[in-house]
């Protein structure tokens, strides 16, 4: 397995104090860390390109290729339409994600919001996912990238708690709009969602999965919330998760996906070093 890092974490110090790219990236690679994340976030920037063009000379000069990136998401922007956006930047982010060398591309693919009082009709909501998703597939075969769709959890944004809003929640949804694509798109599993939608049941979920299994995020949650945690700070059973993928000779990225923390000049090293040594702890888990 790849081990890797997105660099969320690392480019926030303390005090309003912002890491560059690079400075981010070449603390990664001095801890041990080679490959990296990068979310594609930038895209609404008429410069996007020439964006793209910079974050790869500096991951190039700090010593670290990309191996996957994260599309744009827009669920969670008030007043917008989440599906037109994302049928406007995606692609966008898909010439990014070549320049930047990345062998895949994760999406959220929970962009259709429910109108108030509309009932979930998961056929519906299926085809309209497939049919904004299209274009990423398509850029994807010329690009030579995987695009990946990730597990998320219910969120019952304007519905009841009792009802459904969120495509990608349960893990039929996924398997579903991947086998549309067939072999031309893979699943990421992330496993603190998981863990928040599933909990005990996580490994269950995974292994429904299967072969679709192309890419991951690592990270850790308890509560049934989604905490983004290291490793072992949750109720994740890695213990379990790591076998099984030996198991199934998964031999794709590892990739941690830390979000809600920042680290002071005097911690940041000592950190990733310690992120670094819970990976290789994980990985020999699987061996």
């Amino acid at each position: 397995m790849i081990l890797g890092i997105n660099l969320v974490c690392f480019n926030n110090a303390r005090q309003g104090i912002y890491r560059t790219q690079e400075e981010a990236a070449r603390l990664c690679r001095e801890a041990g860390f080679d490959s990296v994340d990068c979310h594609v976030n930038f895209t609404e920037s008429p410069d996007y390109l020439n964006i793209a063009r910079d974050l790869r000379r500096q991951y190039d000069a700090a010593g670290v290729r990309v191996h996957q990136i994260h599309l744009p998401l827009f669920r969670f922007r008030k007043d917008a339409d989440g599906v037109k956006l994302f049928a406007e930047n995606a692609p966008k982010a898909m010439e990014c994600a070549d320049i930047l060398g990345a062998r895949f591309a994760v999406a959220h693919v929970d962009e259709y919001r429910l109108s108030p009082g509309e009932e979930w009709d998961f056929d519906r909501v299926l085809e309209i996912t497939a049919d904004y998703f299209s274009p990423v597939v398509e850029l994807g075969k010329k690009y030579g990238i995987m695009p990946c769709i990730e597990n998320l959890y219910e969120d019952h944004l304007n519905v009841p708690e009792s009802c459904r809003s969120r495509f990608s929640a349960a893990t039929e949804d996924l398997i579903a709009l991947a086998d549309i694509f067939k072999e031309a798109v893979g699943i990421c599993w992330d496993f603190g969602h998981a863990q928040t939608a599933f909990g005990a049941g996580s490994l269950d979920e995974l292994r429904k999965i299967g072969k679709r299994l192309t890419t991951t995020h690592v990270h850790d949650s308890h509560s049934g919330k989604d905490l983004h945690l290291i490793p072992f700070y949750g109720n994740v059973e890695w213990e379990k998760i790591m076998p099984y993928l030996k198991e199934t000779g998964y031999e794709g990225p590892f990739s941690f996906e830390l979000l809600r923390a920042s680290f002071p000049e005097s911690l940041i090293k000592e950190t990733l070093n310690y992120l670094h040594t819970v990976g290789n702890i994980l990985l020999a888990m699987a061996k």
